[in-house]
């Protein structure tokens, strides 16, 4: 008894890559199946397994195997790529810049409370027009309706009203804050 392993005989298998086709094709369709890989994309893998197997054709001594093998790996990196795809659909970057981020509900109360503050050092009608403008988002022309003004005077009106807001402002206090020397 020898050592050395006599030398395996090849095993004989289809001649063609048509004659390949023809034997493994029910077990080529199992694959699919079991992957679950959409009927558009499933040639392309077999294509891609094909050529694989092609280029080492001669290398190969068991080719339905080889075959089947290579698709079986296709598959998976299909899934693989699919998954990564949909993982990189909600990278929290790409959600970020379709939706601007939302203010808390206590910053957009401030800033309510503030822009009433804000409001007390106008006149009535300036008030009422900066509110339903701004705050209620009311056209210009709604709000000449309402208010009965021309729609070029609800524009005039609220750009001396945001004019008056804005000097109070540059003063560096808010309307509404009372200093204790008792002086305003």
């Amino acid at each position: 008894m020898s050592d050395i392993d006599p030398p395996v005989p090849p095993v004989a298998g289809p001649a063609s890559i048509q004659e390949l086709l023809d034997v493994v094709r029910p077990r080529v369709r199992r694959v699919f199946a079991q992957y679950r890989i959409p009927h558009q994309d499933a040639d392309d893998l077999l294509q891609e397994a094909l050529i694989v197997t092609f280029k080492r054709w001669d290398e190969i001594l068991y080719k339905e195997g080889w075959l089947l093998a290579t698709l079986r790996h296709k598959c998976s990196i299909y899934w693989r790529e699919k998954r990564g795809s949909r993982m990189q659909a909600v990278d929290p970057p790409f959600l970020e810049a379709l939706s601007p981020a939302i203010p808390p509900e206590q910053e957009r109360e401030e800033m309510l409370w503030d822009l009433h503050t804000l409001f007390e050092c106008l006149e009535e009608r300036h008030s009422a027009l900066l509110s339903l403008r701004y705050l209620s988002g009311v056209s210009t022309t709604e709000c000449a309706r309402r208010l009965g003004y021309n729609a070029s005077s609800v524009r005039k009106l609220s750009c001396r009203a945001l004019a008056k807001m804005l000097r109070r402002l540059d003063e560096g206090r808010p309307p509404g804050l009372r200093l204790a020397s008792g002086g305003e």
